[in-house]
């Protein structure tokens, strides 16, 4: 089941990575030698960066679970591994903890473990709306690890008008790619925690990860846009966090092709060809050509 502490972020970027793009975006990236950062307001996806992790919970599961996790925390013989300050007390409490017996262990914490899923419900709207609240300011820039998709191609660059520009490390530059992370896609909205690993925070054994929450939340999508393959890097709030959007610099070395798509008119190829030679020497330039043989498949060819 996924949850924001289990489901780690794939934290391995390709070596290359894509952008589809208009033909007239493509022609201003390529002239200004910027990519624009931007704010989960000025996607295409209403949700992205701004749902709610679910808390799903069966309440009775968690506190049976975490009542025989604190039994085991007082009284085995094994070391406590302690993962929060309620984890640090057990620790140093346990040798002098009374020795009671299973019932009259889970009256003494049974209600205090009611307690807390009672107050962990009601923090959990504002919690919820302060999460999206930070998040519509943070800058994404949003990429594809997939230059050969074809609903990608209907509908960023134009139905085959556009291009895609290829990005990588550069040699000696400071570059973002590396930060790149996969998104993950779900067909419900991720949780918060499961039933596990709640019981595991509750009886002091792991922590509330602040940074891996926000991370789920920037890294994750509806089903639906499973086709995009998308990566992404995540800035924060960027330069400006008043701004919509950031139009950010890139080093020329790391532009390292340019794709026409398989309906770029000569005109329009032959000038974007030649800004490319011009500022990007040492980049590819590449043409997109439809399958004789294969339905649907999409080939990547010298220009």
């Amino acid at each position: 089941m996924p949850n924001a502490q289990s489901d780690r972020i794939d934290a391995r970027a390709p070596a290359s990575l894509y952008k589809y793009v208009s033909r007239h975006v493509g022609e201003l990236i390529l002239k200004n030698r910027t990519l624009r950062w931007s704010t989960p307001g000025t996607l295409n996806d209403p949700y992205d960066m701004q749902f709610d992790l679910r808390l799903d919970l069966d309440k009775e599961a968690v506190k049976a679970t975490t009542l025989e996790k604190l039994w085991a925390a007082f009284y085995s013989s094994e070391p406590m591994q302690a993962g929060n300050r309620f984890g640090a007390a057990i620790k140093l409490l346990r040798a002098q903890f009374p020795q009671l017996n299973k019932e009259e262990f889970k009256q003494h914490f049974g209600k205090a473990i009611d307690e807390t899923l009672a107050a962990m419900d009601a923090a959990l709207p504002d919690l919820q709306k302060d999460l999206r609240a930070h998040l519509a300011t943070c800058k994404i820039l949003c990429l594809t690890g997939a230059p050969d998709k074809l609903l990608m191609w209907y509908r960023y660059a134009e139905q085959g008008s556009g291009m895609v520009l290829r990005f990588k490390d550069a040699l000696g530059v400071d570059s973002p790619w590396s930060e790149a992370r996969r998104i993950k896609y779900y067909a419900n909205m991720p949780l918060l925690v499961d039933n596990d690993y709640l019981a595991d925070m509750l009886s002091g054994r792991v922590s509330m990860d602040a940074q891996s929450i926000l991370h789920h939340m920037v890294y994750s999508k509806s089903l639906e846009w499973a086709y995009e393959a998308e990566w992404r890097i995540f800035t924060g709030q960027g330069r400006d966090p008043e701004a919509k959007f950031e139009d950010v610099q890139f080093n020329a070395q790391e532009l390292d092709a340019v794709i026409f798509g398989h309906r770029m008119s000569d005109v329009d190829r032959n000038a974007i060809a030649e800004i490319t030679r011009r500022q990007y020497p040492h980049a590819q330039l590449l043409q997109l050509r439809k399958s004789a043989l294969i339905f649907f498949n999409l080939r990547i060819v010298p220009f």
